[in-house]
């Protein structure tokens, strides 16, 4: 294994683990009614689409 790419893996699983827990959470907060819990899901969601558009060149 390439050590160059291990944090390219790194980046692309933080963002991956981001966005599931984001919309898990914006999925979770719709069915019980809670907006603040839809609110941090957003959130969470806005984080990785920042952290994979600042990661790519």
């Amino acid at each position: 294994m390439d050590v160059s790419w291990d944090p390219d893996r790194r980046a692309r699983r933080i963002v991956f683990v981001l966005a599931a827990v984001g919309v898990c959470l914006i999925a979770l907060g719709g069915a019980v009614g809670s907006l603040w819990v839809v609110g941090i899901g957003v959130w969470l969601f806005i984080a990785a689409v920042m952290t994979d558009l600042v990661r790519r060149p």
